[in-house]
């Protein structure tokens, strides 16, 4: 109360103002810079549809905000598109009517966001109350479930790329204690209590920044918001059911199919080098019947030609020097004076000329010299 008329009432400071923030937030600022700056947004009308009022103070007004289609903006300019104001576009038609601006110089829309708050109902809910002498406590629940849809829209073809429907139940709760007595002949009666109750339009701001969110995802690919969506706290919204629910889930099934196979085919690769090494390192003294050796140096092919039990160095390396040029191992025979080298020569040449003739019979080539 002013004590006088003469002077201004003494105003009451509440709690300082502050900025909004809601839980979807970290999950619209991740999206900056993933998105195409050549893509322009805007906003179109996104209604009230709930048809509900409220009569206050004699008056009637609406029950939800009319203020979605400003929060869908905000929502993404958070997000970081490029955004184009078409919520009130008087200024620029009656500026392009004028003749001060040039309409040809206004950036046109590639996609719009439209929509509405279409329902509002009331779930009954319960509660009780209990006196014991007088005395005892109180409670009451109630439920209201509101619901909206958004669509993104393509300007070009008018077709609709994306689309959302989320519902959120606001809850409200009272509880207390009372108590009466008679002290005497007088009545006394005390009565505590406390109302819980969701601020309805913050509320809606959360649902419609959650369905921006959702509206960009469906229009990129997984790789781009997946690591954005954890972001999105599990107590607060949930998309379980939605396009790109299920395109992210196809996403992570393919990833892991896509490590199954790498896994298994490293594997097989891993066991087949083994295997291979395995048969490399076998010992080719002893040539096996079922398999074919594999392709070795010619020393270590050779092994005993004249069915000698062994052969001296220079002898195996003469031999292998001949086979590998027939004009080096004539210039030997020519400086050989003593006929019995120049006999064996001439018969390693025999053999040898067989070989050369057919290299297919190189494995058998020693079977067939010791039946010979």
């Amino acid at each position: 109360m002013a004590l006088s008329n003469k002077e201004p009432v003494s105003l009451v400071q509440g709690p300082p103002i502050t900025d909004i923030f809601t839980p979807f937030d970290m999950a619209l600022s991740c999206l900056k810079g993933q998105l195409r700056n050549d893509v322009n947004f805007s906003v179109g009308a996104i209604l009230d549809q709930t048809g509900k009022d409220v009569v206050t103070n004699g008056g009637s007004g609406k029950m939800v905000t009319q203020g979605a289609g400003d929060m869908v903006q905000s929502a993404l300019f958070q997000a970081g598109v490029s955004l184009l104001n078409r919520r009130d576009p008087r200024i620029i038609e009656s500026e392009a009517k004028w003749g001060i601006r040039d309409p040809r110089q206004i950036q046109a829309s590639d996609y719009y966001v439209t929509g509405s708050i279409n329902s509002l109902d009331f779930i009954p809910g319960g509660g009780f109350d209990m006196q014991i002498g007088g005395v005892g406590p109180n409670y009451s629940q109630t439920r209201i479930m509101v619901g909206l849809d958004l669509s993104l829209t393509d300007t070009r073809s008018s077709k609709v790329v994306a689309n959302v429907s989320l519902q959120k139940q606001i809850a409200a709760q009272d509880y207390g204690i009372s108590a009466g007595r008679f002290a005497g002949h007088t009545l006394l009666n005390i009565q505590v209590g406390k109302g819980e109750r969701e601020a309805t339009n913050f509320a809606l701001r959360q649902m419609l920044n959650l369905a921006t969110f959702e509206l960009l995802s469906q229009v990129i690919p997984p790789t781009t918001f997946e690591s954005c969506r954890t972001a999105i706290p599990p107590e607060f919204g949930r998309l379980e059911l939605t396009r790109s629910s299920v395109a992210l889930y196809k996403y992570k099934e393919n990833q892991k199919q896509n490590t199954a196979n790498s896994g298994r085919s490293l594997l097989e690769s891993s066991s087949h080098d083994t295997s291979t090494s395995n048969e490399k390192n076998k010992s080719t003294n002893s040539p096996s019947k079922d398999t074919k050796p594999p392709k070795h140096k010619e020393s270590e092919l050779i092994q005993n030609p004249e069915g000698e039990p062994e052969m001296s160095k220079q002898d195996l390396i003469k031999y292998i020097s001949k086979k590998q040029g027939s004009s080096s191992s004539s210039k030997m025979n020519k400086e050989k004076d003593t006929q019995e080298k120049v006999d064996k020569e001439k018969e390693d040449e025999k053999t040898t000329t067989l070989g050369n003739v057919n290299p297919a019979m190189l494995e058998n080539y020693w079977s067939s010299t010791q039946r010979d």
